[in-house]
């Protein structure tokens, strides 16, 4: 019995969108590594793409958007070697179709590193050893990291994801924090101490 046009037409659906499906995925596969300057104020970025033909260099907004980022020093490399791009907008470059190794520069602020990729990925972070993220009043990273200390600094890894997140801090704001806390500490102890003992000495 012949399949009736409107079966094949939907089959036809089916495997188109699997196919798109299949193709999205395979575009999706990268790899990135971020290593922060020695001063906290950039950081240096080399992303792996597969099957692209551009790319975005943004971070999340306010509300968690994707905005673009003051993106410097771009190189666009494969097995070739660099290949030319173009950036037809703020913060997007777009080249021929292909597997690439997108580095570039961008800045820090408040030494607070965020990152957002087009897609998911195993993501790396390297810090300075004159930085840290331990201390949980002054440091932090985002859901799923992995720490690991090391004798050149701090390794911070995620698997597939999208946007990673890292807040660090140096020795001189670890030392401020210690000092403004034991200063407010003993506030405490000058104010209720004498208290106390006039509590105590009308029982």
């Amino acid at each position: 019995m012949r399949t009736p046009d409107r079966d094949r037409c939907g089959y036809l659906i089916v495997a188109v969108s699997l196919a798109l499906i299949l193709l999205v995925q395979g575009a999706a596969a990268l790899d990135a590594t971020f290593v922060v300057g020695e001063n906290g104020s950039w950081y240096h970025g080399d992303v792996m793409v597969e099957g692209v033909a551009t790319y975005e260099f943004s971070e999340p907004g306010v509300l968690g958007e994707s905005m673009p980022i003051a993106a410097s020093n771009i190189t666009v490399v494969n097995a070739s070697g660099p290949v030319p791009f173009e950036e037809p907008s703020a913060g997007t470059i777009a080249f021929s179709e292909g597997n690439y190794t997108i580095g570039y520069d961008a800045p820090l602020s408040d030494r607070h590193f965020t990152v957002m990729l087009e897609t998911p990925a195993d993501v790396t972070v390297v810090l300075p050893d004159a930085f840290g993220i331990t201390n949980p009043l002054l440091g932090y990273t985002g859901t799923g990291a992995q720490v690991t200390a090391t004798p050149a600094g701090t390794t911070i890894t995620w698997e597939k994801s999208r946007f990673v997140e890292v807040r660090f801090y140096d020795a001189f704001q670890e030392q401020m924090l210690v000092i403004f806390g034991t200063f407010w500490l003993a506030l405490v102890v000058i104010f209720l101490v004498p208290y106390f003992l006039t509590r105590r000495n009308r029982e």
